[in-house]
């Protein structure tokens, strides 16, 4: 799943499973995932938590 797809999900009030929160991690602390995008889904948790 693309990063984008997490954030909207999330973004849209639905619930993450685990699988895409390690993966978005991973992908994140590989370097594959930008800085904006992990910020914007932390925004995305701050909204819809």
């Amino acid at each position: 799943m693309r990063p984008y797809d997490i954030i909207k999900k999330k973004r849209d009030g639905l619930e993450l499973t685990d699988t895409e929160i390690r993966d978005f991690i991973a992908g994140y602390v590989a370097g594959d995932i930008p800085d904006y995008q992990a910020a914007a889904l932390c925004m995305a948790f701050t909204f819809r938590a």
